[in-house]
């Protein structure tokens, strides 16, 4: 369940519903600026990602979900942070 619940989250950051806006958002802000917006978001999105694949490595294998690691990390507050921050989006 956990793997589904992973693949759907994945699959809501490269597709979610704020790229529906992305043409209203250029029109605004303007080509540079945008283009400018659009890479940092990308290096980001990237660098966390990143940085999530390597903390699951250093952590042991009972660490399993976004939960999970929250605690390990930073203890149960970590975990009700993460949790919480996964029900906002």
């Amino acid at each position: 369940m956990e793997d589904a619940k992973a693949a759907f989250n994945l699959f809501c950051c490269v597709y979610g519903i704020g790229t529906l806006g992305m043409p209203g958002n250029f029109s605004r802000s303007g080509p540079v600026i945008a283009v400018i917006a659009m890479a940092f978001m990308a290096f980001a999105n990237t660098y966390s990602s990143v940085a999530i694949c390597r903390v699951m490595l250093l952590a042991p294998r009972s660490v399993k979900t976004y939960g999970d690691l929250g605690e390990w990390a930073m203890g149960k507050p970590g975990r009700y942070l993460s949790v919480v921050s996964q029900m906002a989006n």
